[in-house]
């Protein structure tokens, strides 16, 4: 993933964040965990090439 999908990604999954405090929906919920879940696994496949450890 380069850097500017990354950034839609977040920018995606913020928005995401911000409806489910807006609505506590069941459904805003999962799809703001979906994307988080994305981010999470991009961010680990980064750290991985880098060389970094994990948090």
């Amino acid at each position: 993933m380069d850097a500017k999908s990354f950034f839609m990604l977040v920018r995606e999954m913020r928005t995401a964040q911000k409806e489910y405090f807006r609505l506590r929906s069941h459904e805003a919920l999962t799809k703001s965990m979906e994307l988080e879940r994305k981010v999470d696994t991009e961010i680990h496949r980064v750290e991985d090439i880098l060389g970094l450890d994990s948090q």
